[in-house]
């Protein structure tokens, strides 16, 4: 059967010209067929171009079944949506690092950043619980002061109960204003260490312990407490 084939292949060789195409394919019985045109019914399986002397001059994959060819459109669809993922990735990190190394010229100048703004918030805070604690005793004193009248028989005035109501929101004022200023603290702490993290990485110098920094956080943190 073996020497049948070949002296096929070679007889239908020999009678094409230079200019001839001569295609081999396997069917799905496994019979193998040459011929100068693929058979439409044909075109399904793999096949190869052979040269007038029996070379192979191009190899032609089997057509893709309808799941196969699905599973490629989304293959090549999911390839192309990573890759503008990733440029959109890279155009926003070059972004990202020309705002960090125009912004920041050391990494000494965001720990100083950071700490002056910290230390401002600390001292606004300090400021507001003073402030905090002298209402609230006006509050008591006022409070002791309606309280005596009411004992007295006396009428609590409306300008009275006015001023222990402004005082109040004084003190409500004044809770939130320090609620506000140590949220702000966490969020520019966290603002200008991730700058930090950046400038290392866009810069290449290298990080190092600073235990004076170290030491000032600490003391922010007894402060707020």
């Amino acid at each position: 059967m073996k020497l049948f084939q070949s002296l096929m292949m070679l007889m239908l060789v020999m009678a094409f010209t230079a200019e001839a195409k001569l295609y081999k394919w396997v069917d799905e019985n496994g019979k193998v067929h040459y011929s100068d045109k693929v058979p439409p019914d044909q075109v399904e399986y793999a096949r190869e171009r052979l040269s007038e002397t029996g070379v192979v001059q191009e190899k032609v994959k089997r057509a893709l079944t309808e799941e196969e060819k699905k599973a490629l459109v989304s293959e090549l669809k999911k390839q192309q949506e990573d890759a503008l993922k990733a440029k959109i990735a890279e155009e926003n990190e070059a972004k990202e690092r020309n705002k960090i190394l125009m912004s920041y010229t050391s990494a000494d100048q965001i720990k100083r950043l950071k700490s002056e703004r910290v230390s401002a918030l600390v001292r606004n805070i300090e400021t507001a619980k003073g402030n905090l604690a002298i209402q609230e005793k006006n509050h008591d004193d006022l409070m002791k002061r309606a309280a005596d009248k009411e004992r007295n028989g006396e009428v609590v005035s409306e300008a009275f109960l006015n001023q222990i109501q402004q005082v109040k929101e004084q003190i409500d004022f004044q809770k939130k204003f320090i609620a506000d200023k140590t949220a702000e603290i966490e969020t520019t702490e966290t603002k200008y260490d991730s700058d930090l993290e950046k400038y290392y990485k866009y810069s290449g110098e290298e990080p190092a312990v600073d235990e004076s920094v170290t030491q000032a956080e600490e003391v922010i943190e007894e402060v707020i407490e």
